[in-house]
């Protein structure tokens, strides 16, 4: 059998930060997550809700997807399943996405994968970022945008910031993504 460990990366450590530049990405464990759907979702929950360019605190907090669905970050377990009294679904969703920090000169970074304006508000943090569907919001740090990423696109998401970055370290001035589909290196 032929022997094809040339063609692929090896594999990182998840739980080690990635240097990109001016820029880190650092993985985050969060205690839980959980998608909580339903008509009047919004004015339902006692937590602070975070909406794009809105800096999330660093407790229990619920950001807002759209306006019928939120994604609770940290807070208490609720069972899941249909609650008729609420008239909301909600599911542990923990396992469902990856969270990473992305920190210090970001926004460059960020806007080779994406348009991001942070002066433009948003009642939604869902975002389209390398062709990837994310969450993507602030921290209470100005200089710290947190994201979630469905676990299966992980990897992809940071090999699209390692050769954003690469490109944007080389100095190149072209706007815009700078990737297309990933595909396997020859």
């Amino acid at each position: 059998m032929r022997d094809d460990t040339a063609l692929w990366d090896a594999p990182r450590d998840p739980a080690e930060p990635i240097d990109l530049g001016p820029a880190r990405l650092t993985p985050v464990h969060l205690t839980r997550q959980t998608l909580v759907s339903g008509p009047n979702v919004l004015s339902q929950t006692d937590l602070p809700l975070v909406d794009w360019p809105g800096a999330a605190p660093s407790g229990p907090y619920a950001v807002t997807l759209r306006r019928d669905r939120l994604l609770l970050v940290n807070a208490p377990e609720t069972p899941d399943g249909w609650n008729d009294a609420t008239r909301q679904a909600s599911s542990d969703v923990t396992d469902a996405y990856t969270v990473f920090d992305l920190t210090g000169d970001a926004l460059p970074l960020l806007r080779r994968g994406a348009e991001i304006t942070p002066d433009i508000p948003s009642r939604s943090t869902a975002r389209l970022l390398f062709g990837l569907g994310v969450f993507l919001y602030r921290m209470e740090d100005a200089k710290t945008y947190r994201l979630h990423v469905p676990r299966a696109h992980a990897e992809a998401l940071v090999t699209h910031f390692e050769k954003a970055a690469s490109h944007l370290n080389s100095g190149s001035r072209a706007p815009g993504p700078v990737l297309g589909p990933l595909t396997m290196r020859s």
